[in-house]
């Protein structure tokens, strides 16, 4: 369970997380050691997936040495499994946090359909009206689908799954 800094107000990610842990996130894919896997909820980019961090900080360097480590090995077969589970021509890895301060990472499978596939996501307005406008993919079958194959390329990481999720 997310551990949240004490003087942090609600932090989201952490209240994602708790639910996430309910069974009340159908997006949720599995609990690590160091994070949570998560399906994003819009899958304008087949396969964005989030990887947050369990305990709540608000930069990598917070993290304890070993935990860090681990984390960042985590994080990368997280990646990994995204790659080979969605098949893109690129991968980017963005850890921001101007919005939601808790570290997490979004890792987003860039394809060779994509509308822009040579400019960031935060440059195709298209993609940012459905962000803006709260937009979510409701079709349970494409959200199971991405979910089992997301899962499948998990177990064959590097990885322990502590829960599978969803």
């Amino acid at each position: 369970m997310a551990r949240e800094t004490p003087g942090v107000d609600r932090c989201e990610v952490c209240e994602l997380q708790r639910r996430m842990e309910s069974g009340d996130d159908p997006w949720a894919v599995a609990r690590l050691a160091t994070g949570y896997v998560q399906l994003n909820r819009l899958q304008y980019y087949r396969g964005y997936t989030f990887f947050s961090a369990r305990t709540c900080v608000h930069e990598l360097h917070e993290l304890a040495t070993a935990e860090r480590a681990l984390h960042l090995h985590e994080m990368a077969e997280v990646a990994h499994a995204v790659w080979r589970a969605f098949s893109p021509r690129k991968l980017n890895y963005e850890a921001l946090g101007n919005g939601a301060p808790h570290l997490h990472w979004h890792l987003v499978p860039r394809h060779d359909d994509d509308a822009r596939p040579f400019s960031p996501i935060w440059e195709n307005l298209d993609y940012l009206r459905k962000v803006w406008a709260g937009e979510e993919d409701t079709d349970a079958a494409l959200r199971s689908t991405l979910r089992d194959v997301l899962l499948g390329e998990l177990r064959a990481a590097d990885v322990g799954i502590e829960v599978e999720l969803g």
